[in-house]
């Protein structure tokens, strides 16, 4: 019986095992439970199509930076996401978006490369931007 494309996908993945390198030493191999294959062929095409839905929600959700009528809210490279928006309100907006689709998703977006920069002057949204709890940081 001719496996489907997710049928393939999920046989492949399911059976992958990794092993640590360190001093030339190859320490013993273990099952990978989650995420894609890094610099595998098709890592990239299935990262993509992953989080297709979550591009969506940001361009569709009004907040984010936009370039006349071009949404550039998010930009998407490997597995980083930047995050633009001209308001800090709208940047948390975009934040809570990506937790909820963390949460309906099962993924977690590492918190400790996380980072956030502001320019111009100052800013009327006098609060805390978050993502998730843990991460919080005090604007204005």
């Amino acid at each position: 019986m001719p496996l489907s494309l997710v049928g393939l996908l999920n046989n492949w993945y399911s059976r992958l095992c990794c092993s640590v390198k360190y001093n030339r030493v190859i320490r013993e191999r273990f099952k990978a439970l989650c995420g894609f294959c890094q610099g595998g062929v098709l890592s990239p095409y299935l990262f993509a199509l992953y989080v297709d839905d979550l591009a969506d929600n940001l361009r569709f959700s009004g907040y984010g930076l936009h370039v006349g009528s071009l949404f550039v809210g998010c930009i998407f490279y490997a597995d980083d996401i930047v995050l633009l928006s001209p308001t800090c309100f709208g940047l948390q907006q975009l934040l809570n978006i990506c937790e909820q689709f963390a949460s309906n998703w099962y993924i977690k977006f590492n918190t400790d490369k996380s980072q956030l920069i502001t320019f111009g002057g100052r800013n009327t949204y006098s609060s805390k931007l978050s993502l998730y709890e843990w991460l919080t940081v005090n604007v204005g």
